[in-house]
């Protein structure tokens, strides 16, 4: 287990299975929000990290999902179990959540970065446990003490979230700092026009942190990092 306090109330959760796979427990000061729940169902990396903050999963409030890939969706029955808390994700995502539908996958072929390859072929395979959605969300919701930014393109349904208050945004997959800072990774990526557009978006919101869903989170000059990875984007 990898957590780190980057700034204040923020916490970055990593596990190496899932593609150093990240989640993000947040602590505002009054309840603790979680963005995503990593890839092991057991959720053991979570519990811990909230035990090492001297607090029970009850603590936790809001789990909002950036998408319903299996990577992020591991722990949620669980702790949706053990923190009554409740689940926030977008309506397109929602019956993927559930467990109704499978996810759309983007393609077989390898893409770079090669190395991520058999995980997109393993992707057809991997099962979360379901779990009910509480709460649809969508672009400019807000959800605790984070702006709900819609970020589609990586699936139609993903979404980012802001928070304000701490100059940081939550970019789900639409970014990637492993194994460089890029665009999300093209095998996963269902509509890469879009993408580029949520990418965008999100330099234009200036963070100071930038947390992503694979890869270590950027601690700080997030927004120029941003702006020069838009900068060598193609047009449109």
């Amino acid at each position: 287990m990898d957590m780190e306090k980057s700034i204040a109330g923020i916490y970055a959760l990593m596990q190496s299975q899932g593609i150093r796979v990240h989640a993000f427990l947040l602590d505002d000061g009054r309840d603790l929000t979680l963005i995503d729940t990593l890839f092991s169902a057991d959720a053991e990396v979570i519990v811990g990290a909230i035990a090492a903050l001297g607090k029970t999963p009850a603590a936790i409030k809001h789990i909002v999902l950036t998408h319903a890939h299996r990577a992020h969706l591991g722990g949620l029955a669980r702790l949706k179990s053990l923190s009554n808390a409740r689940v926030y994700c977008h309506e397109w995502e929602a019956d993927i959540v559930r467990g109704e539908r499978r996810i759309q996958q983007a393609t077989l072929l390898p893409k770079r970065p090669y190395r991520v390859w058999p995980s997109q072929i393993a992707a057809r395979f991997l099962r979360h446990t379901p779990c009910d959605v509480d709460q649809f969300i969508a672009d400019g919701d807000w959800v605790g003490p984070l702006q709900v930014v819609g970020t589609p393109g990586h699936t139609p349904g993903h979404v980012a979230f802001h928070w304000p208050d701490r100059r940081a945004v939550f970019a789900g997959d639409a970014l990637v700092t492993y194994p460089q800072l890029d665009e999300g990774w093209a095998g996963f990526m269902l509509n890469t026009h879009q993408n580029r557009q949520s990418v965008r978006k999100l330099a234009d919101l200036d963070p100071e942190y930038v947390g992503v869903g694979h890869g270590s989170p950027i601690l700080s000059g997030g927004g120029p990092r941003l702006h020069e990875l838009v900068s060598h984007l193609p047009a449109g």
